[in-house]
């Protein structure tokens, strides 16, 4: 089944980014960003629901929905309408505090949509090299966006992102390039559509296991660098901590989700051509290793927006662990996660954001009195950390949960205790950091200010879906999970 929707979900950001070149008026740019991202997601919900309905639609044998895609594109959908709707009172304090010219705005907006555009792209992609030019396309717009401001350190860690991530994706790209030749030679020489996954995945039996193999080692290091896992992660913390908030939000949230969509795509055909042990074993590691070297710089750590960057590294490690162990359980909690931990991460950047504005610092030994001095934001990083920490009733420790029985029911014991040890101490790290900020008295240089209204709104959508995944799982959700689910286990 064809869809045109394919094509107009990323033109929209698109078409929108271009238009704000031309706009000066800061006002008519907050109600096309937050008005253009609200199409956005409605765009995905209607793809979403032909998936539902009619199983994969495609456009042009380029892009390509299905249920597997459909999680990580409709994710992007809602964190670009959470982000947007907080940067209307982000930019507001921006421009008032002097970090933000009003002249520059528009690049800025602009930026972002186009940013946007290019995850959908990712995530969309049938044709695996569309899938790599569209991955490094979000380099190229999201390292502009980390070093908007121009502040020497913003600078540095743009420049870090792009050098390491930019080296990184081009072993992605050998790797490609690998796994299209196995699937050409199994074609007997170029067919239509030889680069599509759709069509190497359903021949992928017939591929060379060796060459699969080696292309899916240099998949692993390609893209799990832009996904964050270690021990290729260092562009992470230093990118995450110095941009924007609300890129911040995206990056953590939704770019290194559709980084993790890459290598599923290509786990999928290396289950069929190599069975399932070797793709998941590399996953493990990857894993693993993610989660291992995330948690001692997690309890060092004294910068709030870094702290959630090492996170990140722990959860996407958390992700690979659920498609390492394997099974059903495996799959779908690991699914489950990058649902739950772009909803939660992107809620968390956005109140530590609102907390930076207020202290004028991002140390946390600073920061006292959070509580007092914003209830509901307060309120909400208590909320976010717990949720990111593990504990219920919130999202992640189902998913969080799923993956540790998954782990058991697989007979990978040493990987879970390993794990339990690092989710027990991280638990302890985080809630030690979080609580110093959210109590206590805060120093008088504060800002005593009402809470604002829009990134306030932003937040307690996000914070709605954190908690509604954790108390009960809609149907529709639980169906496109289970059957993306089925993609991926083949």
């Amino acid at each position: 089944m064809t869809s045109s929707l394919l094509w107009i979900a990323p033109l929209v950001p698109t078409a929108i980014g271009l238009c704000m070149l031309l706009v000066r008026n800061p006002r008519l740019l907050g109600v096309l960003d937050v008005g253009g991202s609200t199409v956005v997601l409605g765009l995905a919900l209607a793809i979403a629901s032909q998936v539902d309905a009619a199983g994969p639609v495609s456009a042009a044998g380029i892009l390509r929905a299905d249920e597997l895609s459909v999680v990580f594109l409709v994710l992007v959908g809602l964190l670009a309408v959470a982000t947007s709707v907080a940067t209307v009172g982000w930019m507001r304090q921006e421009l008032a505090q002097g970090e933000m010219r009003a002249d520059r705005l528009r690049y800025y907006y602009a930026l972002v949509h186009g940013f946007i555009a290019t995850m959908l792209v990712t995530v969309l992609a049938d044709n695996l090299g569309v899938l790599w030019i569209a991955m490094e396309g979000t380099t190229i717009t999201s390292a502009v966006l980390v070093g908007f401001h121009g502040h020497k350190h913003g600078l540095e860690a743009a420049w870090k992102y792009i050098i390491v991530t930019t080296i990184g994706i081009s072993f992605g790209l050998f790797g490609t390039v690998l796994v299209y030749g196995a699937a050409t030679h199994a074609q007997g020489g170029v067919q239509a559509g030889a680069m599509n996954w759709s069509t190497i995945v359903a021949l992928s039996h017939s591929l060379d296991p060796g060459i699969v193999r080696i292309g899916f080692i240099f998949v692993m290091v390609g893209y799990g660098t832009k996904a964050g896992l270690a021990p290729v992660h260092m562009w992470l913390p230093d990118a995450h901590s110095q941009a924007p908030t609300p890129v911040s939000a995206l990056l953590s949230g939704a770019l290194i989700k559709c980084a993790l969509l890459g290598i599923l795509r290509f786990h999928t055909i290396a289950r069929g051509a190599c069975g399932p042990a070797f793709s998941e074993g590399l996953l493990l590691l990857f894993g693993l290793i993610s989660v291992v070297v995330a948690t001692p710089f997690i309890l060092v750590q004294h910068d709030l927006k870094r702290l959630l960057g090492y996170h990140s590294v722990e959860h996407v490690g958390i992700i690979a662990l659920g498609l390492g162990f394997g099974g059903r359980i495996g799959v779908f909690g690991a699914l489950l996660h990058v649902i739950n931990h772009g909803v939660t991460k992107a809620l968390t950047f956005l109140i530590a954001g609102d907390a930076i504005n207020r202290y004028g610092t991002r140390d946390m030994r600073k920061m006292r009195g959070y509580l007092g001095l914003a209830p509901w934001g307060g309120t909400l990083l208590l909320m976010g950390a717990f949720s990111l920490a593990g504990a219920p009733p919130f999202s992640i420790f189902i998913s969080e949960l799923m993956v540790l029985r998954a782990g058991i029911g697989a007979g990978h014991y040493v990987a879970v205790a390993i794990f339990l040890v690092m989710m027990i101490v991280i638990f302890a790290g985080l809630i030690h950091h979080v609580g110093q900020v959210a109590f206590g008295v805060a120093d008088q240089t504060a800002d005593r200010g009402r809470e604002a209204r829009w990134p306030l709104l932003g937040m307690l959508l996000l914070a709605v879906v954190m908690v509604l995944l954790g108390v009960c799982m809609p149907a529709g959700i639980d169906r496109v999970l289970t059957r993306a689910t089925e993609i991926v286990l083949g």
